[in-house]
């Protein structure tokens, strides 16, 4: 794999943000890009590769992120809560077969209804 380097920025480098959490994860070098112009300082989400930090919580619990239904078609829209809970409690709180796809993939996201129904904290 190569990249094209740009006249004006060389490799023309981005910062990536992490799915899970919106941190900083990481740096996309762009290169040379339509009309040499200059890479964005962030280009957001480029892939679903946890961060090093969630990477590491998701070895403790189960990201949890709450959302609703968004406007203009930016579903799931992320409304601010986010917490790692315990393997455990998403056992108790769901069916098996749903628990069974959440413990797999370490991660859900949970309607702001049953968030607030549940008390869990913003």
């Amino acid at each position: 794999m190569s990249i094209r380097l740009s006249d004006k920025h060389g490799v023309n480098p981005s910062i990536t943000q992490c799915y899970y959490c919106g941190g900083d994860s990481g740096i996309a070098l762009l290169g040379r890009m339509k009309g040499d112009k200059k890479a964005p300082m962030k280009i957001g989400v480029v892939d679903m590769r946890p961060c090093n930090k969630c990477e590491d919580y998701m070895k403790q619990g189960v990201i949890l992120i709450s959302v609703r239904n968004g406007e203009e078609g930016n579903d799931p829209y992320r409304t601010g809560g986010w917490l790692v809970v315990l393997d455990s409690l998403i056992i108790k709180m769901t069916t098996e077969e749903k628990a069974s796809q959440i413990l797999e993939d370490r991660w859900t996201f949970i309607p702001d209804e049953a968030w607030d129904f549940i008390g869990l904290p913003r």
